[in-house]
């Protein structure tokens, strides 16, 4: 049971990652400063990292494997976007986070982790409820565009290339550290060429009190999303992913209950439940 703290304690970090670039983007900021100082901050503390420990390489297998991982970071989070803007959250979070069912099968039938009983009940309680978790009753369950089915697949597969990505580098020995190095690096020089992009495209310059909440609640959230991956990382090393992957995805509630204590919103009787689910599962994985 090494493993089960870490991997608590990698969604719980992560989760507030996520907060600060909900907290940036309700204060008006864009999406482009708060992913650039995401990255800045990221990648500068993997690099950090990968220097005390004396790490650095260049081998080609690290270099292609942190690209496919950045890949998967970064162009999630943007089709994840895009899927908002032609279909509900409520129908498009719950289908992306689908992507740790994608991770708990790799786990098992290619990799041979097993599982017991309990753990299977606490699993399949975990993923239920993290799906259900973003539903929101008041909101219209509807599709705006049939371009919504191709974002939120191309999501739901990208997200599975960053958390499912590091459990098959694990597995090829490979140090997650650089792997995320370089993946982060990967998303830094993305984002340095949305932003310019952004910037040619509407040649409005943005007011300098939405770039400096952008810029510094970017930077908070990469600090926290240095460290949780890392340390989901570290429990991959040390724990089958069938049971690390289910607990960190549960970052989505910290972020759902920060959100309620901060922006003053309120969980309805669906998302108290799916609380209640979540903490049963995580206790029967613990047990």
């Amino acid at each position: 049971m090494n493993w089960f703290l870490p991997a608590l304690a990698s969604a719980l970090i992560f989760g507030l990652s996520g907060f600060m670039m909900k907290y940036g983007s309700a204060r008006g900021a864009s999406s482009a400063h708060l992913l650039c100082g995401l990255y800045v901050s990221g990648t500068a503390g993997f690099f950090i990292l990968a220097l005390t420990q004396d790490q650095l390489d260049l081998n080609p297998a690290l270099l292609v494997s942190g690209l496919i991982v950045g890949i998967g970071s970064t162009f999630g989070n943007y089709f994840f976007m895009r899927s908002l803007s032609f279909g509900p959250a409520s129908l498009t979070a719950p289908i992306v986070n689908a992507n740790v069912v994608f991770i708990v099968l790799m786990s098992v039938f290619y990799y041979g982790e097993t599982i017991t009983v309990l753990e299977i009940v606490g699993i399949t309680l975990l993923l239920i409820c993290i799906c259900i978790l973003p539903i929101d009753p008041q909101e219209s369950i509807s599709v705006h565009h049939k371009i919504w089915y191709l974002f939120v697949s191309l999501a739901t597969v990208l997200f599975f290339l960053r958390n499912g990505g590091l459990k098959i580098t694990e597995e090829m020995a490979l140090n997650n550290t650089l792997v995320l190095f370089y993946g982060y690096l990967f998303g830094l020089l993305w984002s340095i060429g949305q932003m310019a992009w952004e910037r040619q495209k509407t040649r409005t310059p943005s007011g300098a009190g939405l770039k400096r909440t952008g810029w510094i609640s970017g930077l908070i959230a990469g600090l926290f999303s240095f460290s949780g991956m890392q340390i989901y990382a570290y429990a991959l090393t040390v724990g089958p992913a069938s049971l690390v992957s289910p607990i960190f995805s549960v970052y989505g509630l910290v972020i759902a209950l920060l959100s309620m204590w901060w922006f003053s919103e309120r969980l309805s009787i669906i998302q108290i439940l799916s609380l209640i689910g979540i903490m049963t599962g995580i206790v029967l994985l613990r047990i």
